[in-house]
Formats: structure tokens, sequence, C-alpha cells
């Protein structure tokens, strides 16, 4: 595990070397050295990572480097924050800047010669007790990483989760969620079983069932986990329903618990439901919640699951308690076999003996026989023996558990992997987790290195698709075929945080644990509960993230935090001074190292003017329902990657280059751009509405998107605005070329010209919405065959429209059509 973080450590070496060997003069031969001997320390602890186990002064002297690596990383840090600081001074003489140089250099130095020391004195250390005199094989992670994007990508996501041996229970349980209850009560259905059976598999597969969505008026599904707050849960199903608006959640978001049950019991009045309840842990998060659920309705449901059978069997009312068993060895087999094989032309009898031989030792445990056959499935048939053995070496109890066939895959991930791996650690239990904001997350933290060929957001989607194909996380919302959330299963998250501990990876502050002085990121999981206002600072943190929805005030001395990198601060609000105030504070503004800044759940409508101090500054992630009616000047942060928020006041950018994500902004903030620097602009939402700004107007003209090749996602918000082909300034949809548009959304525009013709050619187009939108004079819109070939997924709400034609043989790909039009509408299709 300690080979993750002294990898992470190196690349960061190389990387001050390369990008500041300027500033290392008189220090630079010594932190070549230091590199060295790291390097070798770093090959000695892939070497003991690969062992099937590790000796007790083994163990302590990984601690050892753990530390120095460490340590390592905050003289780096530091010395450059120095650098920096320095470098932005204005008003002082040359010599005072140049006394402050010389000091710096001279500190460093000393620094590093001091812990070239410590690194030399551990490895005598090693030698002196012998530590680690034996090799064993690696595994795995010696994959290249074009090998593991290419496996990455060869997988498809875009498949229901498999539930084999489960068919059988799925149809008992159809039966009884369909069938007709006598009572005129609510009726329990609880799935219970040990971890890794699938218990949620299949409460999922029930919930998705299309006789179970006709059935039910509404359905909701929330989950309880062992740290449960009720008001959470019923905020939970409250959100699923789906019946409420997001102005009316942020206002019951404060509502006490017995408020809340009372609204979800109005929603629910009178309603054919379904709710399902997934991991109960104990008979009171039952109890707290049956209140908000009407019970006498006849034919409504409520799906429970958890491990515990009294639980399960007393819950009162109505109760079904279905068991689920193991599966059966030819049912483990057919599971096995679906993944393990899938990158093998040729299987034979002596691959398919020894495939078998460890499929016996998972005893039926689906969770067991994935995670295994995610190991397999990377490998090449000539390693699968070396699995096996090492299995061999692992047994308890003459079987495989899921600890050992987890243990076997984080060993078998390269270090890049394992850190994106125990990153998910600082989630909370059942969360679902955004794939785009962990991305961002994972590349701010420093844990994706710069590539020629790969942009650092797609080499960390490879890494997290390569922990769903190893089925280490699970797939939940997929959009284009590509994974847009995921979760981790809970028995495979205790054992995550555990190695996170271990590692000093990660301190988790909640009711039960407190802040950490010498942890670099610190995560406060607020649900219901308020963030503790007098808490102590770890002055070395690289990271401080608020998850949940709990509110509080922080106080703005406590983000005096020059190391940080990511900063994610919820729903909180600033101490006294900036309570009332709807701008961040300024000390935000002297986080200089600061990579992530995420405000989107606080308060905020202005930004100040020094948040152009943030110079390192890659995403900014102000996605709340606030709007930002002032000017946002981001315009000499260059290093800016993804802007998310809703600045329909002027939002100013300079060298857009690296800018991938913009979302959204004005069309007279978008027509200020140098379109032409947006070589690498991937998400772009434009968005008017004179109602809340007071600017000058401007018609999107569409010339300005000729430049944008990389442009996959495209909304356009702009409600009376006109697309012309008449203009000479303009040109129309037909003439630009969208290569790489995957989704595209147009919102209350109108068009002269035909658009069909124009968006049905477009080769890449998979999800294509048209809301309010109009044509004048005849209002047809036309498909023709072939036309969107590998359209998936096309919504119409088009209250004005005479004419609907789709012609045979057009969108062979479809899957979702949702048309809102007018009854007296003519189809011909």
């Amino acid at each position: 595990m300690v080979d993750a973080i002294t990898g992470f450590v190196l690349k960061k070496i190389g990387g001050y070397l390369i990008n500041e060997v300027s500033m290392l003069i008189g220090v630079k031969d010594d932190l070549e050295e230091l590199k060295t001997e790291l390097t070798c320390i770093h090959g000695y602890l892939k070497d003991v990572e690969a062992r099937e186990r590790e000796e007790e002064v083994s163990k302590e002297w990984t601690k050892l480097v753990l530390d120095i690596a460490y340590d390592i990383e905050d003289v780096l840090d530091t010395y450059f924050l120095k650098v920096e600081e320095r470098s932005q001074r204005r008003g002082l003489s040359r010599m005072t800047n140049k006394i402050g140089k010389t000091k710096d250099a001279y500190s460093i130095g000393c620094d590093i010669r001091n812990l070239k020391r410590r690194i030399l004195d551990i490895t005598r250390k090693r030698e002196t007790y012998g530590i680690g005199g034996f090799k064993e094989p690696q595994g795995g992670g010696n994959i290249s990483s074009l090998r593991v994007r290419q496996l990455g990508r060869a997988r498809s996501v875009d498949h229901e989760e498999l539930v084999i041996g489960l068919e059988d229970d799925a149809k008992i349980l159809l039966v009884k969620l369909l069938g007709d209850n006598k009572e005129d009560k609510r009726h329990i259905i609880s799935i219970f079983g040990m971890g890794g059976l699938g218990k949620t598999a299949l409460a999922r597969k029930l919930y998705n069932s299309g006789d179970v969505k006709r059935r039910f008026d509404c359905r909701a599904w929330t989950y309880v986990s062992q740290e449960y707050k009720t008001g959470d849960i019923l905020m939970r199903i409250i959100r699923s329903l789906g019946m409420t608006s997001g102005e009316e959640l942020e206002k019951i978001r404060k509502f006490a618990e017995e408020e809340l049950e009372v609204y979800l019991h109005g929603l629910l009045e009178g309603k054919k439901y379904l709710v399902v309840v997934d991991d109960i842990w104990e008979q009171e998060a039952w109890e707290s919640l049956k209140r908000a659920l009407p019970y006498n309705h006849g034919g409504s449901r409520v799906i429970i699951t958890t491990r515990i059978r009294a639980l399960a069997e007393g819950v009162d009312g109505t109760v079904y308690a279905h068991k689920l068993r193991f599966l059966t060895f030819e049912e483990s087999w057919t599971l096995f076999e679906q993944k393990a094989f899938r990158n093998i032309e040729k299987i034979d009898e002596d691959l398919r003996r020894t495939g078998k031989e460890m499929v016996q030792k998972c005893g039926g445990l689906p969770l067991a026989i994935v995670v295994l056959s995610g190991i397999l499935s990377r490998k090449r048939t000539n390693e699968w023996h070396e699995v096996c053995a090492s299995l061999w070496r692992r047994l308890k109890d003459d079987s495989i558990h899921v600890s050992t066939v987890f243990d076997l895959s984080f060993k078998d991930l390269r270090h890049e992997s394992k850190l994106c791996f125990l990153y998910l650690s600082i989630f909370p239990e059942d969360h679902e987790i955004d794939i785009e904001k962990l991305i961002h997350l994972l590349v701010a933290e420093g844990f994706i290195q710069e590539d020629e060929e790969i942009l650092m957001e797609d080499m960390a989607r490879d890494y997290i698709d390569e922990l769903i194909d190893r089925s280490l996380v699970k797939a939940e919302r997929i959009e284009r075929g590509k994974v847009m959330s995921c979760k981790i299963h809970d028995l495979l998250r205790d054992v995550i945080i555990k190695k996170a501990k271990e590692l000093n990876f990660v301190n988790i502050y909640n009711e039960k644990h407190h802040s950490s002085a010498i942890c670099r990121r610190e995560v406060f999981h607020l649900i219901n509960n308020s963030f503790p206002y007098d808490r102590s600072v770890n002055k070395r943190m690289r990271s401080f993230l608020i998850i949940g929805e709990g509110g509080g005030i922080v106080k703005t001395t406590n983000l005096k935090l020059k190391l940080l990198r990511v900063l994610d601060i919820g729903r909180l609000s600033f101490d006294s001074e900036f309570y009332t105030h709807t701008t961040l504070p300024d000390v935000i503004g002297d986080l200089i190292h600061l990579r992530y800044l995420g405000i989107g759940d606080i308060y905020v409508s202005i930004l100040p003017a020094s948040i152009s101090n943030l110079r390192s500054l890659q995403t900014l992630n102000a996605s709340g329902h606030k709007l930002f009616q002032y000017t946002t000047d981001l315009s000499n942060i260059t290093t800016l990657r993804h802007v998310i928020g809703k600045f329909v006041g002027e939002c100013l950018i300079g060298d857009g280059v690296n800018l991938q994500t913009l979302r959204s902004i004005s069309s007279y903030s978008w027509s200020k751009l140098n379109h032409e620097l947006l070589i690498n602009l991937r998400d772009l939402e434009i968005y008017d509405d004179s109602n809340w700004v007071d600017q000058r107007t401007v018609s999107l003209d569409l010339v300005s998107f000729s430049k944008l090749k990389n442009l996959r996602v495209l909304k356009l918000e702009m409600r009376n605005f006109k697309l012309s082909s008449k203009s000479k300034t303009t040109i129309g949809l037909v003439d630009v070329d969208f290569p790489s548009l995957e989704s595209l959304t147009l919102v209350g525009i109108t068009f002269e010209e035909d658009l069909m013709s124009a968006l049905q050619i477009l080769p890449r187009l998979e999800d294509l919405v048209l809301k309010d939108c109009s044509y004048p004079g005849a209002k047809i819109i036309s498909i023709s065959a072939q036309g969107f070939g590998r359209l998936r997924n096309l919504e119409l709400f088009m209250e004005i429209l005479d004419e609907l034609r789709i012609e045979e043989e057009a969108m062979p790909s479809l899957i979702k059509l949702i048309l809102m039009i007018p009854d007296r509408l003519r189809a011909f299709v």
C-alpha cells in the first residue's frame, strides 16, 4: 500500500525537477540523490506488496518510509509556496526579496539533506535487520498504461446488472409486489442474507421492472446504512419521488424530523406507492421511518433489505421475509465465465479446470466471484496459475473470503489506480459518487499525471473504469455508454477504509472521530448535524471537504491553510464578519496552491477580485442554485480546466486553452471570448435570461462553434433567440461541423432553417432534447431514413408543431423516446 504513496511522491519530485529547476539551483543534486534513493525503496515496496504476508519488522519499516514520503512532499510544497508568495509581493525592495530567496534556498537545502540522511538511515536498517530477504513474482501491476486503457475501453458498461441465480427469487417477489393485497394495508417485503449475496441487486431489478413502473403511481429508493439520520433518510425518499421542486426542497431541508414525516406522508397519501429501504441494520431505523409511510392504502409496497433475519421478520404489519441463498456451483460458474473469459480468445480445458477450482472455493458468494473474475479478466492465460497459487496460500477455512480476493485485486493494481481507489474512502456509506466531480478531485489532488497523448481527465476515467471492470466499484448511472455515477459495496468500503487509515491517507471527521493533527486530507460527513465551529486546524492539510447536507459556520481563520489543494465547503457559511455577505472571504484568495474550489451549496452571488490570485486553480465548482449576477473575473487564471456555475452576469476568461467545461454563461460573455483558443472545450452551456441581468443581449453566432472540434456536450437555453443563416455574420447549423458532439439540448430557440436536416447527420450524436423550440411558417419536423444513426435518446417538448414525420429505418439505435406534443399533431411514420 505504501508503494502507492511513494510512487505519487516520486512523480511529484520529478515534476518539480523538470518544471522548477531554475529555482532549485544549489539543491538540485541533493534532490536528485533523494529521488534515486526513494526510487530504490519504491521498487522494494512493490516487491513487499506482491508478497503473501509481511513480517512485523517490515511493517514498522514501511511506516518509517511513509513518514519520510509525506515529509518530502511537505518540504517541497512549502518551499515553492514561499517562492510563489515572494513573486507576488508588491512595493518591496529588490534586496529584501533577494535576502528572502537566499534564506529559503538555504532552508530547503538543509531540509533535503536531512531527509537524505533519514532515507539512507532506513536503507541501512533494512539491510541490518534483513528485512525483505526474499522476492516473489509480482502480479499484473506492471501492465502498461496503454494495456490498461485498452482493457478499460474494451468493456461495455451499457448493460443490465448481472443477477445470475436470482431469477427465481425475482419471479417470486414480483408476484408478491404485483399481486392483489386483500387487506387494505401497506404490504412489506423484506430480503435478507449475508453481505455480498446480491440483496441490493435483486431489489434494484424489481424496482426497475417495467411491470412495477406501470403498477405504482410513484416509486422511491433510499438507503439506511449503519450510521444514519432519520431526517436524511426522509429527504432522500422525498427527492427520489421527484414530486418536489428544487425551491421547495431547499425550504423543507430546514424541517425537523417530525415535519419531514408529515410532509412525506402528505405526498404519498392516497397514492399506490413503492418505497425501497436498502440496508437496514437496526429496528429503530424502521420504527422512525414507518410513520411517514401511509398504512391504509391498498396496493402500496415497501421493500426492505437487511443482513439481519430478526429484523427482516420482525417489522410490523403484513410482511413477507425472503432469504437469499448462495449460488449453486453451476450458477457460480456461469457468473464467473461471463466476465473472466471475455478477453480470452482460446479457452482450453486446463484454463477451465483452474477457473473451476477457484470458483469452488468462493462458496457461492456472488461478490467474491465477480471480484475474482475481475482480476482474471485482466490476466494473460499463463498468469492464471499464479493467481490460483496465491489464493491457495491465503485460504481461510478452506474458502475464499471477500477480503482475501479483494486484497489480491488491490495488490494487482498500479499505484495510480490504488490512489484512486483509496480516495473513494472519503465518501459516506452508500453514497452515490458523481464521476465528473470525482475526476476533477483526483486531478486536483495530483494523483493523475500529465501525458502527451491523453488528457488527465481521460486518464482518471480509465482508472475508474478499471476499478469498475474489476468489480471493485459498481456502475450506478450510465449515459451515452459512460458511467456517470458509481457506488462501492459496503464490504469493500470497510476494507479500503482500513487501508486508508493505515496509510494516514484520509481522516474522516464525524460524531465519533475528530480532527487529526497530521493527516493531509480531512473530510467531514455532515448529515443533519452541524459543522464543529471550534475544531482544531492542521496546517499541513492538502484537502478539506464537506460531504452531506448538514450546515454550520466555519471560521475564516481556520481557512488559512497555505498548502491546501482541494477545498469543497458544502453548505457551510462563514463566521460573523462575513456571515451576512454574499461574497467569499478574501482569505480564500490567499490559497495560491488551490486546484479545486467547490462552493456549490453556499449562498454566494459574488466572487471577489482576490479569486484572481488562485493561479493554479483547475476547477471552480459553483454548481448550486445560486446565480452570479455580477462580473466574475477569471481572466488571469490560465490553468482553468472546469468552470461550473450559473454566471448570468459577465464572466471573463482569459487564455482558455486548458478549458474543458464551461457551464453556464451568457451569450454576451460567450461573444467576448477568444473562441479559437478553446480547442479542448468539451462541455458548453450558454444561458440567457434578461430577467436576471441588465446587459446588452447578443445574438448567438454559430461561427463561434466552428473551432470546437472536441465539443461533446452542448446546451443552449436562450428563450426568444433566433438562429439564422440569413445574416452575413452568422451561419446556420447545417454549416457547422460538430464531429465529436454526443449530446445536444436546445431550449426556447427559434430556428429559421430546417433543423433536423442539420442534426440528423451528426456522426456521434446520441442524446437530443428540444424544449419549447419553434419554427416560423410551416412547423414541421422531419427525420429521414437512416437519420440519427447513433441517437439513443430523443426528447421533444414542442407546443407549436404541425407535423412530425419519421421515415422507416430512421433512428436505428433509439432506446428512449419522450414526446410532449399537441394532441392535434399529425404524425407520419
